[in-house]
């Protein structure tokens, strides 16, 4: 078993990963900048350790997962739901925020890059389900990844992400299905 490197994008990120695993190193980006210091360090411990982002779920925490995806070996991805790493305040958003409770369920759904996709997701098959160009779609999708666990999507990063983590049509279908016990979902899927 490899050890784990947690990549955050702050350094009061850090802290309270830290926090919870006293005895994972953790590694930040400095900001959505990312620091190249930080990027050749996780190039080298991507070698002999697995990558783990959990970066802020906004708009930088995404460029971050997608520069990084692209540089690493052996990438997991972990999603916090924006709700749960909002400040106080109100006014910022942030792994530093959530709780310990809400980063630990995160890290039940911890995904792993596929580098060759066996998902046979199509864009056609997304159009028919109504996760992409319906006036729903933004909904059923939120529904669908969240239970999925693999973060807040458009339509296409939905795309990227069930190919990225190998989610088949049959899986989508499972997961639409169990969540129909609720009436709206259940509601949507009949109209298809």
């Amino acid at each position: 078993m490899r050890p784990k490197v947690i990549v955050v994008e702050g350094k009061n990120d850090a802290f309270k990963m830290a926090s919870i695993f006293p005895d994972i190193e953790i590694v930040t980006t400095n900001g959505s900048a990312i620091d190249q210091d930080a990027v050749d360090l996780l190039k080298k411990l991507d070698v002999t350790h697995d990558i783990i982002l959990l970066t802020d779920p906004d708009h930088a925490g995404e460029r971050i997962r997608r520069l990084l995806s692209k540089s690493l070996q052996h990438v997991f991805h972990v999603f916090l739901d924006r709700d749960l790493a909002i400040s106080g305040n109100g006014k910022k958003v942030g792994i530093e925020h959530a709780t310990k409770a809400d980063i630990l369920k995160a890290l039940e759904a911890i995904k792993m890059v596929s580098k060759v996709s066996q998902s046979d997701v199509t864009h056609a098959f997304l159009h028919d389900v109504g996760l992409t160009g319906s006036p729903d779609s933004q909904w059923l999708r939120d529904v669908l990844s969240g239970i999925l666990g693999i973060g807040k999507t458009n339509g296409k990063s939905l795309y990227q992400r069930l190919h990225m983590f190998d989610i088949t049509q049959e899986k989508i279908l499972e997961v639409l299905r169990e969540s129909s016990g609720k009436e709206e979902i259940r509601t949507e899927l009949l109209k298809r």
